[in-house]
This record gives C-alpha cells, structure tokens and sequence, in this order.
C-alpha cells in the first residue's frame, strides 16, 4: 500500500521583498533541492522562494518516497502552493513545471525553464532527444548499479563545461551521492519513468502564460538543436541557447542565468493582459471624453511640439487613438487630408466609437504597436499620446515604428512615466502586498528601448502634472471612466473587500494637503524621435 503522499515545500522569504508571488523551483533529476544553490543569493533577495523537492529526492526536508503517478503528485502540489506563483524548473523539474503551467493558467503567472526538452527521449517526431535505446540502457544501469550510474549521469550534466567541467563534475558529483545516501531507489527509477513518458508538446503549444526556456549549446543530455522546434510550436514563448554551457548550466553560467531569469520575472510584471485593456477601454469608449481633461492637455502639448516645417505631411499616423479626439486637430495642423491620416487603436470598442462620433474619412485600423499592420517605410509621421505605456515590449515597439517610418520622418510621443499616480500605489501598498496600480516604464528603460531601435532621440522632456479630488473615490471613479484601471498581472483576484477598501481610504488621507484637497501625480515623458 502506498503511503499518503507528502510534499517537502521549503519556504525562503526573501531578504527584500520585491514581488508578491513566490518562485516555485522544481529540481531535476538525480539530486535534491541544494541543486538551486548558485541561484539561491540573487533570487532570494528580491523574491520569495519555495523549493518543491520531487518524490525521494527530499533530502533533510521530509516528504513520502513513492507516489501513485505523476498526475497525482502534481495535483497534490497544486493543492499546497499559493494562489500565484511562477514556475522555475530545471530539466525534469522544468517538464513537470511546464505540466503545472498548463493545467492552471490562471495561476501560474510565467514559467523559466532551463535544459529541459519537451520530450526528454526521443520519439519518431521528435528525435533531438536522447536516443530510445541509449535511455534504456541507462535504466537498466542504474536498476543494476546506482551509485556508479548516478556518477556517469553527473558526467553528463558537467559535460561541456570547458574549463570548469573537472571541478563541476566533483561538485556535482557529491551533491548526487548526498542525495542518495541512504535512499530507496524506487521513487528514483519512477522519476526515470517519468523522464520517459513525458511528451510535453501538446502542452507547450496551448500555453499562454509568458514564457522564458533556456536551454545549453553544449548539453550532452537535451539538444540544444531542439529550439527552433520548439520557436514553432508556440510564438508566446521565447526559447534561447545560452552558449558556452553545459546542462547544469545555472552552476556554470550563474549569473547570467540569474539576471535572465529576474529580467523575465520585471518583464512578467510590468506586462499587461493586451486583450483586458482592448476590452476595458472599448467598455469606457462613452464615457471616456467625459473625464479625459488631462489627457487631452498632454496630447494638446504635445501637439504644438510637432515642427510643421520639418515634417513633410503626406501620411501620418495616430498610433492609440482612442475616441479620435486628436483626429481633425492633426489634420488641421498638419494640413492634411482625413484619408492620409491613420488612426489605428487596439481596442475595437474605440474604434467603432470613434468612427460613429468623428465622422470624416480617416482610414480607421485595428492593431498592435508592437506588431504594427503596415508595410516598412510607409509613414512620414507618427503622433501618439498616452498610448505607448500599454506596450510591455519597448525594444519591439521602438523597432517597429523605426520600421514604418519613412528616412527622415519623426515620431511625436507623450507616454507616462513610473511616478505616476504614486499617491495611490502607496496607500495600496499599505494594505496588501498585491499590484493595484499600473506600472510604467522608467525613463532609464524608455532611452534604451529607443536606443536599440537605431532610431534618434532629438527631445526629451518630462512634466509632472497634479490633479486634485475632495474624495479618493473621485479618483477611482476617474480611472474606470478612463477605462484606466489596473490591468497588470500581480493583480487581485475577485471582488476587494470593504475593510480593505476602507484601510486604503484611510491611508490615501494622509496625502491630503493644505488646500484640503487629495493630489494624483502623472509623471509624463514628451519624445520626438527622427529616423534617419
């Protein structure tokens, strides 16, 4: 009889907490959670850590042997982890992690993988894996001699090292033999089994969460050969070779390992849901006109910014045009006709808003700033106002309207900053650790994303602007109105509660001012960009 199944789950707060949501680590084969120990400093600082150890690889952390299968170890790991989390795994952990992201993606918010296939042994469709045969024959070693096969598949792991590969190898080495000191082989040989049987290809292809999959240009045991196959199953999820590494690649390379997986973890939060704001502000297309005053006073500036004599006004763009406001005050500036001017918005609400209210014949497109629906060189000039903070990829986004941009044509942009509404972050941040407010990239990341454009940055200009309410509420009101509110992942789930909303209240008060008015801060960036 099988006993009860028990998790060993190790929790490691973290030393300066950045996130809400935990990083759950699951190791790979053939050692136990001290496996992570290289990443272990850098991640643990900013993030909560909890290290999941795989059935009779739980070390001093306690934890059943054996379980029934692995789709009742999952679900019983599902059932003990938080609400959010993300995913860490290395090669088996990070197949058996990829299983988790598919079955919960609202859960899981993004998942790392490092040297991990989708199929782990090889089958007709997928041969960049380990030959059927040659997984046999390590089965049966290792049924016949562990301690001797556990030796060779450290060899393994350490295998393409370079220099470092003799003192991997001892390291890890130890670290399998610690692991295994004193074990029944039993829960060992059905993570083999599991290692076998896992065909995560289906799986891979359905995720939508974000995804980061490393994997190592000298790995003896996962082809790195495997990432174009795996680019095409899924173009959501980014696949990388990490070169010069072997397939212990986080005790090689361990700071790049680090950087790129806290780099991806930002990325994730500072990522919006595309299609929750397409729908919110389609949802606030009427009432938006209605309390866009200081939107319109930033597009207005940035309007009187654009050099008339310089720009050559034969097609332009409005890129996030939202109700069309900008519309016939562009063409009347740039004196050009409706049917030359673009007005292009992700949300298909706006658009249709848009069209019924302003009427005119400009040519009304639905798409994405990050993947523009326009053919190279076909713009001469771009204006774009609170739009561009939507966009979670700057690098991409600069790039594409670099693209569309004809030689000598410039981009007019006003987006918002980091310090935007920082009133209202901190009286949330004193009643939960969850994100209530948009984040927006800092002027730092928006120089660098048009730097990797080749674009040039002719003006840079930032303002802070302050609206003033009597109630908090006012406020808020304001932002759904706005269709405004917060659409990052991080958020909470479900309806807020009334005491919470009333500790909120509470703290936003101690912002209140002189004047006995609350204030709201908008941190805005003006740019005017020129391609050559």
């Amino acid at each position: 009889m099988v006993e009860a199944m028990r998790i060993a789950v190790e929790r490691l707060p973290a030393t300066q907490r950045l996130r809400p949501e935990p990083l759950v680590l699951l190791h790979g084969w053939g050692s136990d959670t001290r496996s992570w120990e290289p990443l272990l400093p850098a991640l643990n600082y900013h993030y909560d850590l909890l290290l999941v150890s795989l059935p009779g690889f739980h070390g001093k952390n306690g934890g059943s042997e054996v379980c029934e299968s692995m789709d009742s170890w999952l679900a019983e790991l599902q059932r003990q982890l938080p609400e959010r989390y993300l995913l860490v795994g290395w090669s088996l952990g990070g197949m058996l992690a990829l299983q988790l992201a598919a079955r919960e993606p609202k859960r899981v918010l993004g998942l790392i993988t490092l040297a991990s296939n989708l199929c782990f042994v090889a089958r007709d469709d997928w041969p960049q894996a380990m030959p059927e045969d040659t997984f046999a024959g390590f089965y049966d070693s290792f049924g016949a001699a562990a301690a001797a096969t556990l030796k060779r598949f450290a060899g393994l792991m350490a295998k393409g090292a370079g220099e470092q590969e003799r003192e991997l190898l001892k390291t890890l080495r130890q670290l399998s033999a610690s692991s295994a000191e004193g074990r029944e082989m039993t829960a060992w040989q059905q993570g083999l089994q599991w290692l076998q049987q896992l065909d995560n290809r289906a799986a891979f292809a359905q995720l939508t969460q974000p995804g980061l999959h490393l994997l190592a240009a000298d790995d003896a045991l996962v082809p790195a050969q495997v990432e174009e196959d795996m680019a095409q199953l899924n173009l959501l999820q980014r696949v990388d070779v990490v070169s010069d590494s072997c397939h212990a690649l986080h005790w090689q390379r361990t700071d790049e390992v680090a950087a790129r997986v806290t780099e991806f973890v930002e990325q994730i939060h500072y990522t919006v849901d595309k299609a929750s704001v397409a729908q919110s502000f389609g949802r606030a297309a009427h009432s938006y006109d209605s309390v866009a005053g200081l939107q319109r006073d930033i597009g207005h500036n940035l309007l009187r910014q654009i050099d008339t004599s310089a720009q050559v006004a034969d097609r332009w763009l409005d890129l996030g045009c939202g109700t069309g406001y900008f519309e016939p005050h562009l063409c009347r500036q740039l004196d050009l006709p409706g049917q030359n001017l673009i007005a292009l918005d992700l949300s298909h609400g706006m658009l249709q808003f848009a069209r019924e209210e302003r009427g005119g014949d400009y040519l009304w497109l639905c798409g994405d700033a990050e993947s523009l629906p326009l053919a190279d060189n076909s713009v001469d000039g771009i204006f774009s106002t609170l739009a561009i903070q939507w966009c979670s990829d700057l690098p991409a986004l600069f790039a594409e309207l670099q693209r569309v941009l004809k030689p000598g044509g410039r981009a007019y942009l006003a987006t918002l900053g980091p310090g935007t509404l920082r009133e209202l972050r901190a009286a949330w941040s004193q009643v939960d650790q969850f994100t209530h407010v948009n984040r927006f990239a800092s002027e730092q990341q928006v120089r660098a994303g048009v730097e990797s454009s080749g674009l040039q940055l002719l003006q840079w200009q930032g303002e802070e602007m302050v609206l003033r309410y009597s109630e908090v509420r006012q406020l808020t009101h304001e932002l759904k109105a706005l269709g405004a509110h917060n659409m990052n992942h991080g958020r909470a789930s479900g309806l807020t509660g009334r005491q919470r909303l009333q500790a909120f209240k509470l703290a936003y008060e101690n912002f209140r001012q002189a004047d006995g008015l609350l204030p709201a801060t908008y941190d805005v960036f003006y740019l005017q960009l020129l391609k050559h």
